[in-house]
């Protein structure tokens, strides 16, 4: 059977790192109490500053990769996981009425779809207006609710915490995964067996 979860310790100067990753949507329901829709590996953390030492927990900090192809990634909060409001992309007519006619293309930067052949990129009025949509839900959103409960905390600390890592980031094998934590002065790699 395929292994679905492996602990891993690691230390430098500062703190100690025990970590627990669940690369599955079996392992990490368990874990968490949702499969996170089956996108995300997470890993639970147990930070431990030495010697009575003031640490900093800075989630940007970790960095998950992966030899199987390179791929890395750094966790998301949790409004970025269970986040419910979205862009809204509506059309409207552009300065000289024309709308439509005027507007090729959508452009719409950093978003992977700007830019391609043909595509209208330049600094004219597509007739194209985004805003954000907010939902009723966004107050009430149980997973929200449940990753910001259960999320490594962003603090100063002097004893040790405990919390848990959303990478996004499926179907990857324990052998090829490896976490980091710190800059290169004072970093952590740890693999999981």
């Amino acid at each position: 059977a395929k292994k679905t979860t492996a602990a891993a310790r690691g230390e430098n100067e500062d703190l100690i790192l025990n970590a627990t990753i669940y690369i599955d949507s079996a392992a990490v329901k368990e874990a968490l109490g949702d499969d996170l829709g089956g996108h995300y590996i997470v890993v639970q953390v147990k930070v431990e500053p030495k010697y009575t030492k003031e640490i900093t927990i800075d989630r940007d900090d970790f960095l998950l990769r992966t030899d199987k192809d390179g791929d890395r990634t750094k966790p998301m909060a949790p409004n970025q996981v269970a986040g419910t409001g979205g862009l809204v992309l509506t059309r409207n007519d552009g300065p000289s009425g024309q709308g439509a006619e005027r507007s090729r293309g959508w452009s719409i930067g950093g978003m992977g779809m700007g830019g391609g052949a043909g595509m209208n990129t330049g600094p004219q009025n597509t007739g194209v207006k985004a805003s954000d949509e907010k939902s009723d839900k966004d107050k009430e959103n149980p997973l929200k609710k449940l990753l910001d409960a259960k999320v490594l905390p962003e603090k100063k600390i002097e004893d040790p915490v405990t919390g848990f890592l959303f990478f996004p980031m499926e179907n990857q094998k324990m052998k090829d995964l490896e976490l980091v934590y710190g800059g290169k002065e004072n970093r952590i790699r740890m693999r999981f067996k």
